[in-house]
């Protein structure tokens, strides 16, 4: 097709560079068909006929546009989770054994394309930020609309959650930013450091001895390759030298200082630059989805007060009976269990930060055989105390790459 040549509002030029329409969405889909017949026959649907499915799909979900560039394509992983979290939860409110089997369907089907998207290569997407995003301001709306105008919550009360909730989507913000990427001009900084040798009881793991102190730099023992006795902080990927403690992300696609992990559902790295920010959005989260299920349920159920000073849900008999006070019910419940699981992360990073550890070094450390009741390393050098720890991950500019180690 020229330049200058217009399309239909229902035509689109498809992924091999064809002329298409919008009728022919449902027609001629090779890969659709093997992934259906292998389903049928009960076998497992190989991860190259997955990607070229979801390609597929990807390229025909569109929508007529009437600007002469064709039908519009929609990206489906920020679609999806816009259109179905509010649709699921609005359905949920039909019946209690509805809402248990939507509270069910949705982390089964969050599950479910997790697996699919790891074995598609780990491509970056944008779907469960766009799920987390969409979900926190849903239940926000859904309080702010359904329960607030009850008028039994006190304008502190309302405040303090709205307040919370402004400085965790900020705390999201700065931890989307950069979390510390190497530059190639960094790295080559990093070639003239010169680490002070470091001996590990006078033997290798295998139980070969030392022959040169200068073949071990001063690296933590998790970096150390035993087999070949040197240090594994160069990049292949990036072909660079890297500081202690950063790392290589497959998904990212660049080496991070100081990498804790890859967090899918702010899509982006935890390293050097961020993850104060991100420890600060996942306490409030958490803080957020339980005190906002405490005012909701004190509201729509009739409440009795304990230990006089604290409200809780007794009566809850009547709350299907509308539909606000049953989207209420169900949005808490999804915030709750949402909460819950978040929760098992904030003590996994807590801790590691005690530790002075990072999710990339557990792991590293779980695979040589190094660590006790799997989340505490042993032989961490940059491990100083559990208030030192704290005070360097508080305070500091940023997390050290590579602190003094004794002689």
């Amino acid at each position: 097709m020229s330049a200058s040549e217009s399309l239909c509002c229902c035509e689109y030029d498809n992924i091999n560079g064809e002329r298409s329409h919008l009728l022919a969405t449902f027609c001629d889909c090779e890969a659709f068909d093997q992934t259906c017949d292998r389903l049928l026959k009960c076998d497992s649907v190989p991860s190259e006929t997955l990607q070229r499915l979801w390609l597929t799909v990807s390229d025909r979900c569109r929508i007529p546009w009437c600007s002469g560039q064709g039908a519009v394509q929609l990206k489906l992983d920020i679609v999806i989770p816009i259109i179905m979290i509010p649709s699921l939860l609005s359905f949920a409110t039909l019946g209690f054994k509805v809402t248990i089997a939507v509270l069910l369907f949705m982390p089964i089907f969050i599950l479910v394309f997790y697996t699919i998207w790891r074995r598609q290569g780990h491509k970056r997407t944008q779907f469960f930020f766009i799920w987390g995003l969409t979900s926190v301001l849903f239940t926000f709306i859904v309080f702010c609309s359904c329960v607030v105008p009850y008028r039994e919550i006190l304008l502190w009360e309302i405040l303090l959650l709205f307040s919370a909730t402004l400085i965790m989507l900020y705390a999201l913000i700065k931890a989307k930013r950069q979390p510390g990427y190497l530059s190639v001009v960094k790295s080559s900084q990093n070639k003239e450091l010169k680490y002070r040798q470091v001996k590990r009881n006078g033997h290798l793991k295998n139980g070969s001895d030392f022959t040169n102190d200068k073949d071990l730099h001063e690296i933590q023992s998790f970096d150390i390759d035993i087999e070949d006795k040197r240090s594994i902080n160069e990049c292949n990927q990036c072909k660079l030298n890297r500081p202690p403690r950063s790392g290589h992300c497959n998904i990212c696609d660049i080496c991070i200082e100081v990498r804790d992990h890859h967090c899918v559902w702010i899509d982006n790295c935890v390293g050097a630059n961020n993850h104060r920010p991100f420890l600060a959005a996942m306490i409030l989260f958490i803080f957020c989805g339980f005190y906002g299920a405490h005012l909701t349920l004190t509201t729509i159920c009739t409440p009795d007060m304990v230990f006089d000073w604290i409200l809780l849900p007794s009566d809850c008999r009547w709350l299907y009976a509308e539909f606000s006070t049953s989207l209420c019910f169900v949005t808490t419940c999804y915030t709750l269990i949402g909460s819950s699981i978040m929760s098992f992360g904030l003590i996994h990073q807590l801790l590691l930060i005690s530790q002075n550890l990072t999710s990339q070094e557990l792991h590293n450390a779980t695979v040589r055989g190094l660590t006790k009741c799997c989340f505490f390393a042993e032989n961490n050098i940059h491990n100083q105390g559990v208030l030192r720890n704290w005070i360097e991950f508080l305070f500091y500019r940023k997390r050290r790459s590579s602190p003094e180690i004794p002689s």
